[in-house]
């Protein structure tokens, strides 16, 4: 297994940092990567998302936990692995947390997490957290 993630503190509220992740139609603001994101109905665990990407197409992602306000994870399938993404908030007083993790897990995480570029997953989880911020 793969993993990577990053923290950072923000003054927005926690609220609005999950306003932000709970409406796939907002994600491209804290995911340079992202052309668009839908799913039918309300964003709940067992939804899928469809990931319209700048460059490579579109990939549909499944939400593997919600816990509303605070946690998001989505993952999605490649041959021999799945990626995985976790979105966490946690209001902290005046300020909030905010957490990112990204992870290749599976038999074949190894190799997809070079061809994926351990490099670029790094400074990828460290720009969202930047942008969720913000």
């Amino acid at each position: 297994m793969f993993e990577t993630s990053h923290s950072a503190k923000t003054n927005a509220p926690a609220s609005a940092v999950w306003a932000r992740w709970a409406n796939p139609g907002r994600w491209h603001e804290w995911d340079r990567r992202v052309q668009g994101a839908e799913t039918k109905g309300e964003l709940a665990e067992g939804s899928e998302v469809r990931v319209k990407l700048r460059k490579g197409g579109t990939v549909r992602q499944r939400v593997t936990a919600l816990e509303p306000g605070r946690r998001l994870v989505t993952e999605y399938p490649l041959p021999g692995a799945r990626v995985g993404h976790e979105h966490l908030v946690e209001q902290r007083g005046p300020s909030a947390e905010v957490s990112h993790r990204l992870y290749v897990d599976g038999p074949l995480a190894g190799p997809w997490s070079v061809m994926l570029g351990r490099r670029k997953l790094r400074e990828t989880v460290a720009g969202f957290t930047d942008l969720a911020r913000a």
